[in-house]
C-alpha cells in the first residue's frame, strides 16, 4: 500500500467524489465512495475498493459551514 496513492486519490475524491480514482493499492478496480454524516459540520469520505477491499477514509468540512 503506498500512502502517497491514498493521498492523491483523497484529493481528487474530495474535490469531486463521482471521480473515476483506481485503487491505489491494486490498481485492479476504481474506487467505490460514499459519504457519512459525522456531525453538523463535517462528514466522512469512505473509499473502498471492490476488488482487494483496501479501504480509506477522510474527513472533510461541510462547505458553509
Amino acid at each position: 500500500m503506498s500512502k502517497e496513492l491514498w493521498v492523491d486519490a483523497g484529493k481528487i475524491l474530495a474535490g469531486d467524489p463521482k471521480a473515476v480514482v483506481k485503487c491505489p493499492d491494486c490498481g485492479e478496480a476504481t474506487l467505490d465512495v460514499h459519504d457519512s454524516k459525522v456531525d453538523a459540520t463535517h462528514f466522512e469520505r469512505h473509499m473502498r475498493c471492490p476488488k482487494c477491499g483496501a479501504y480509506n477514509g477522510l474527513l472533510k468540512r461541510i462547505e458553509g459551514e
